[in-house]
């Protein structure tokens, strides 16, 4: 039984994904979906086709099916993340990520035994861990009449959460990494130096220009929190905002030129074109 195209189908779906505008949470439900779709044709060939021998059995359940299997679980655990992350202010959410960071150090632990056989690059229990026998319990948490000993080993799907995790691991890190730079003091406010550039519209303007990046994705794909992004931009050019949700409430209020700073800059850069063009 080969499964080169259903693999190759995945790859090539999974690449052309990750070149998509969208934010976490969107790339997060269709990778999902992605997953479900390309185990559920591996389920079909397995049990249509079967494996001529023990060799193979153990090739498909711990090298081919762990690649979609894989990517599941990560995609699983950041819309779950997304989806608990609070939604205000970098301390809460810095302490959450590294509540997460714990839990896989955890798991990481009570599945020592294993992860030291997977980081050793051993195989004499392969046919233990990845060939599939009628007397396997299924994952604890794991509903017997719904577990599938036909398309389960003991060990596999337990493989696939160690690479999951390893790829949600990085994501946590890089999530950090992202919110401690908002949190960070620019260096010229730490040397008591007033930033060299100033922004001279009123701090309306700074709420139009935010809300814009964002629907634009020109920052994170879109995907930032707005009050982050304004107490960053304040911080970049020394000005100061309180309320930001109540400017934009005066904005949505407008009865006319809604967009006021925005078509301001949009004119005032297309009468330097015209200059230029004179």
């Amino acid at each position: 039984m080969e499964f080169d195209a259903v693999i190759e189908e995945f790859n090539v779906a999974h690449k052309t994904l990750q070149t998509e505008k969208l934010t976490v949470l969107q790339r997060a439900n269709k990778g999902i979906a992605l997953c479900h779709s390309t185990l559920s044709k591996m389920r079909v060939k397995v049990y249509q086709e079967g494996f001529s021998d023990k060799m193979k059995e153990i090739s498909f359940f711990k090298d081919i099916k762990s690649i979609p299997m894989g990517h599941l679980v990560y995609y699983n655990e950041v819309r779950e993340c997304e989806e608990r992350l609070p939604k205000l202010g970098l301390k809460p959410k810095l302490k959450f990520l590294r509540g997460q960071r714990e839990r896989i150090n955890s798991f990481h632990k009570c599945h020592l035994s294993f992860h030291r056989y997977i980081m050793g690059e051993r195989k004499d229990l392969d046919r233990h861990y990845f060939t599939r026998s009628p007397w396997i319990q299924p994952p604890m948490g794991i509903d017997n009449c719904g577990y599938d000993l036909m398309f389960n080993t003991s060990h596999d799907v337990l493989y696939a959460k160690f690479k999951g995790f390893e790829r949600f691991g990085n994501y946590l890190v890089e999530y950090e990494n992202r919110l401690k730079t908002l949190e960070s003091v620019p260096a010229s406010s730490v040397n008591n130096q007033k930033t060299p550039f100033n922004f001279t519209l009123p701090p309306t303007a700074a709420v139009e220009i935010a809300y814009a990046f964002r629907e634009a994705r020109a920052i994170n794909h879109g995907d930032f929190e707005i009050k982050a992004f304004i107490d960053y931009f304040c911080e970049v050019f020394d000005i100061e905002i309180k309320e930001p949700y109540v400017l934009l409430s005066q904005i949505t209020n407008r009865k006319k030129h809604r967009a006021k700073y925005l078509q301001r800059i949009l004119d005032a850069f297309l009468g330097f074109l015209d200059e230029r063009d004179a």
